[in-house]
């Protein structure tokens, strides 16, 4: 039987990375496969995204390892403390790059050296962008090596095996924006017995995965249940009068009150769209033109661009604006035998076409009884 080979990784200048802030999210991990989902469930910028591991556990200083040997760091930075001026118009690109700076700066402040980079963007969808960028490792010096001459035991041979020490060639970023108001770095060391070309291509399945949604916080039971069961999950009220199959790609809220279903749609152009969904039962004291009226304080032919859709004894359903014309919303109301149902789909004048289609999706798969 061949003796185990441990490896000892060794770090340098990971080890203070992003020391510079402390603008760290609540992140959750769970294992499907191969793959870990990490969940962010930070209100106001929260992600998902995926990766392939073995293993993984949490250490301090938010600061994962994976595979055994592996240390990830995960930071969120809003861009107001990395841009020299914050009120100044940039694109994502520009404040991607700025991001890269105000870390690598940091850095050779830090080890006192400069690094050499590289950089490249991967655009996904052909929409958004992410920068992946690494910085060469400096030579470790003699007296900053650790001494692992020592032999370790192997319980599994019952044996001492030599321990195998790794040096950390170059660290490789992986940064994206949130809502074009933070940024997302996702770091880990490359280490010599591994290929720098290779670990870009990995972070750029990462970014494939990445799923930002707005200011609701994730339902991770759904997400979990969803991901495990690799099924459609089908949403249904408490009474089973109302029934949803969600589409994949809609991220599921955890719901605030007891008859509300809400969630949001695919990002585009650094915009996450919106859709909520309430409920009330049918009864005696509330016919369906109450429940229509219900909470409207302004007639709806008086909206900001009013256009009817559709109108019938079961569905009425409009479309309106804003005031200042930058939202565009519709407006959907669902009779059923036992229920009612209102949706209300919220997006951007320039976001509304690129998920109205998704939108209508989920219209088609209500079923009310």
């Amino acid at each position: 039987m061949k003796n185990l080979v441990l490896t000892i990784i060794s770090f340098l200048s990971c080890v203070n990375l992003f020391a510079q802030t402390n603008n760290t999210g609540f992140l959750f991990f769970f294992k499907i496969d191969s793959t870990y989902v990490m969940v962010d469930n930070n209100k106001g910028h929260g992600f998902t995204l995926e990766f392939k591991a073995d293993t993984l556990f949490q250490i301090e200083d938010n600061r994962i390892v994976y595979d055994n040997r592996k240390l990830l760091q995960i930071n969120v930075v809003p861009f107001s403390e990395i841009i020299p001026n914050p009120k100044k118009t940039t694109t994502i690109p520009k404040a991607l790059e700025a991001f890269k700076k105000w870390e690598l700066d940091y850095q050779q402040k830090m080890l006192k050296t400069k690094l050499k980079s590289g950089q490249e963007f991967y655009y996904r969808d052909n929409n958004k962008p992410f920068l992946i960028w690494w910085h060469k490792n400096p030579p470790e010096e003699k007296n900053n090596k650790f001494d692992y001459d020592e032999k370790e035991y192997d319980p599994e041979t019952g044996t001492f095996v030599e321990v195998k020490t790794l040096n950390v060639t170059h660290m490789l970023c992986l940064n994206f924006s949130i809502l074009a108001e933070k940024g997302v770095a996702f770091t880990i060391p490359v280490f010599e017995d591994e290929n720098l070309k290779e670990e870009i291509e990995k972070l750029k399945r990462v970014a494939n995965s990445v799923r930002v949604y707005g200011s609701g916080i994730l339902d991770i039971d759904v997400l979990m249940s969803t991901k495990q069961s690799k099924e459609k999950y089908v949403f249904r009220d408490s009474l089973n009068f109302l029934e949803l199959e969600v589409p994949d790609w809609f991220n599921v809220f955890k719901p605030i009150r007891y008859n509300l279903f809400w969630g949001a749609f695919p990002e585009r152009h650094e915009v996450v769209n919106a859709m909520s969904m309430i409920w009330e039962y049918k009864s005696d004291t509330l016919s369906f033109s109450d429940f229509v009226n219900k909470g409207n304080s302004i007639p709806k032919e008086k909206r900001p661009n009013y256009r009817l859709i559709e109108e019938s004894n079961s569905v009425l359903r409009y479309f309106y604006t804003s005031d200042n014309g930058w939202f565009f919303q519709q407006n959907v109301y669902l009779k059923g035998e036992n229920v009612y149902c209102f949706i209300n789909f919220t997006a951007t004048r320039n976001t509304y076409d690129y998920n109205i289609g998704r939108f209508e999706e989920i219209i088609k798969k209500i079923k009310l009884r």
